[in-house]
């Protein structure tokens, strides 16, 4: 695609092979994840809609740490439906608010995955990606639409202009990988975010 040529090249080569290679069964630990990943119970992005101003920079965040992108790559994969975000701003009359994964308790996502790729493990949702069938099951189950299908890995384009890759089922899991890639102790869109509407809060198991 010309509009991502750049990204494609910046991920190597056929970035659906190199995404399946490296995506772990269950992602390893690191020193900055062990505080947040360690303790009991889970970590969750909260929002203050008192202070959200819908600019959408938390959404091109998310985009550009899960996908090696630039912010400029991310808008414009955004607005062509390549890469879906996994906090979506909700923008009414009179609120303003990103939404995002809630890591329910006993989460609806995780009891309706039929082939167990989203699980819950020490109070935490996660998603383990080679086991997505895009079933869209969890989609419906998620009550506060935080769940999202997107492209995994840069998907092809026929002379159409159609786009065809896989594809799978994404949610916030608080920039994991992207945070042990860069030595980060919070997630994109909190550190994006001009107005400081969000922030990671912890819930107690």
């Amino acid at each position: 695609m010309d509009l991502m040529g750049n990204a494609m090249e910046n991920r190597g080569g056929n970035a659906v092979e190199n995404a399946m290679e490296s995506a772990p069964e269950s992602a390893p630990e690191s020193a900055t994840d062990a505080g947040m990943d360690g303790a009991m119970g889970a970590w969750v992005v909260m929002a203050d809609a008192d202070k959200c101003r819908a600019c959408r920079k938390c959404e091109l965040a998310c985009i550009a740490s899960h996908n090696n992108l630039s912010l400029k790559e991310a808008a414009k994969a955004l607005k062509l439906g390549i890469f879906a975000p996994r906090v979506h701003v909700v923008k009414t009359g009179e609120v303003k608010m990103p939404v995002q994964c809630h890591q329910c308790e006993h989460a609806p996502c995780a009891r309706v995955c039929p082939t167990g790729a989203l699980v819950q493990e020490n109070g935490r949702v996660r998603m383990r990606p080679q086991f997505c069938a895009a079933c869209s099951l969890c989609i419906m189950a998620c009550p506060y639409g935080a769940i999202s299908l997107s492209y995994f890995g840069l998907p092809e384009a026929d002379e159409a202009g159609h786009l065809h890759g896989r594809e799978i089922a994404v949610r916030c899991d608080l920039c994991e990988d992207w945070r042990r890639r860069e030595g980060k102790s919070v997630s994109a869109c909190v550190e994006a975010c001009p107005s400081k509407a969000l922030r990671l809060v912890h819930l107690d198991g």
